[in-house]
């Protein structure tokens, strides 16, 4: 993972997606493919549910600075912000310029915490697909409350 192909786009993990959503786990048919050749930015700086679901391993194990860039290639002006509570390490990447063309509102990155199991994972608010959480482990280490608002993707497995 994280290494770059001659085409500039990096690779993608195995498995099909695990989305929660609230409180029952939904899986989603078709998604199985192991190199998914999907961009994850439209020409405009466009994602959608399935760019982001059959390319979800891009955004795990990357910097803020390295995703900020991401979306400064794709036409996003950006601003980075810490959280606002108290003894969270997450770290936010907040978008200027959202349109409906580029709809990513933020990005979050959380190194893990206590609430959640100790798991890193990002997540995407966008203006029209809601939120999309993308955690770096499978759905047996990472805690909910059962309150989630954001639909979760599990890493895939190898």
């Amino acid at each position: 993972m994280g290494m770059k192909s001659k085409s500039g786009h990096f690779g993608s993990g195995a498995g099909g997606p695990s989305i929660k959503t609230g409180k029952s786990p939904i899986k989603i048919k078709g998604d199985h493919n192991y190199k998914s050749k999907q961009k994850i930015f439209d020409k405009t700086g466009h994602v959608t549910f399935n760019s982001i679901s059959s390319r979800r391993e891009f955004f795990l194990g990357k910097s803020v600075a390295r995703l900020e860039h991401e979306l400064n290639k794709h036409g996003y002006e950006t601003t980075r912000r810490a959280s606002t509570h108290r003894g969270s390490r997450a770290k936010f990447i907040v978008t200027l310029n959202s349109t409906k063309e580029r709809n990513i509102t933020q990005i979050q990155v959380s190194p893990g915490s206590k609430r959640h199991g100790n798991v890193p994972y990002v997540k995407i608010s966008t203006s029209d697909i809601g939120r999309i959480k993308i955690v770096a482990s499978d759905s047996k280490s990472y805690k909910t409350d059962g309150k989630e608002n954001a639909k979760i993707l599990f890493r895939r497995k190898r």
